[in-house]
């Protein structure tokens, strides 16, 4: 059966931003305490008014609160009429105990816009999968909006979604990493192909985890996107684990990020790509690389749930439908 989504109200100028904090406290180190408020400087010099919730600063062992704390404050920003768009400050390990916490129906009468990545994938995916509603990974606000000081460029691609609804992907050149060293900026074609889907996907490690876990399905109409911080043998592994599951037999197609730690030990490097295409060596579906998703990069913003078109050959990704209403 065809999912149903819901596509959030759009983002306007002068509206209120919440900030929540799932997972990681942000006092674990002094340049995320930084990063937060700068990113809320920022957001604001742009036009926007910030909510911070009540546990976003705060500190539970390596967390930001208990399990219970953290998804009253992820709860309340949903039920507050006057947060119109929901931003995680940043990543970290402890997001899947707010998944047996999470009530879906109020998220689901409450449609907003809500971003994240990283760990945040543990939110995003099952939110998108159990109650439809499009839900964007890229952005966070220490990363994205504090320590990495986002280029015009990336700014402009995510609120294009966020407030005008168009998911627009296209090849950036002279691209750096988190330390201003250069990365490649061509994408790669890994598979020819054209094919159609709905995004679905994120982090790698915890992609693996939800499906494993029955907080994810990836249906057979997806194009999964994926990034990871691991090294080769440890994508291999999850790699091979989401063939073990079944998620390549019906995928529509491929979208593989950056991956910065794919060198870093040689004694364990192979192409990421020359990883998948073994594995999926009997599957014909398309295969992309970029370098605009992942860790240490700057990221472009992905709505799961819209359907887009993959063209692998065209280096092409091409939105079919808005992100929001």
């Amino acid at each position: 059966m065809t999912q149903v989504m819901i596509k959030p109200p759009r983002l306007k100028r002068g509206d209120t931003i919440g900030i929540i904090s799932p997972s990681q406290s942000i006092l674990v180190e002094d340049e995320q305490k930084e990063g937060f408020e700068y990113g809320i400087k920022r957001l604001k010099g742009l036009g926007f008014k910030v909510k911070v919730s009540k546990h976003a600063k705060g500190k539970y062992f390596y967390s930001s609160g208990t399990p219970e704390e953290r998804a009253e404050d992820l709860h309340n920003m949903f039920k507050d009429p006057e947060v119109k768009a929901i931003l995680m400050s940043i990543g970290g390990n402890t997001a899947n105990e707010l998944l047996p916490l999470l009530d879906y129906e109020l998220i689901k009468n409450n449609p907003k816009i809500f971003l994240g990545m990283s760990d945040g994938t543990t939110l995003l995916s099952p939110i998108t999968d159990k109650t439809g509603l499009v839900t964007f990974y890229g952005p966070d606000l220490i990363y994205s909006f504090g320590i990495q000081k986002n280029t015009e460029k990336f700014d402009e691609q995510m609120f294009n979604c966020v407030m005008g609804g168009k998911a627009e992907y296209k090849r950036l050149g002279n691209l750096t990493d988190d330390k201003g060293q250069p990365i490649p900026s061509e994408w790669e074609n890994i598979r020819s192909g054209q094919s159609k889907g709905r995004l679905v996907g994120g982090y790698l490690e915890i992609v693996v985890d939800l499906i494993g876990a029955k907080y994810l399905n990836v249906r057979d109409n997806s194009i999964l996107f994926l990034e990871s911080m691991e090294t080769p043998d440890t994508i291999h592994l999850r790699l091979q684990y989401l063939k073990l599951m079944g998620v390549f037999d019906n995928i529509k197609g491929l979208i593989l990020g950056y991956f910065p730690n794919a060198k870093d030990d040689m004694r364990y490097y192979r192409p990421i790509g020359d990883i998948i295409l073994e594995l999926t060596k009997d599957k014909n579906f398309p295969i992309l690389q970029i370098n605009e998703l992942g860790h240490y990069v700057k990221n472009y913003t992905f709505p799961s749930g819209i359907e887009i078109e993959l063209d692998a050959e065209n280096k092409t990704i091409i939105a079919l439908e808005d992100c929001v209403s």
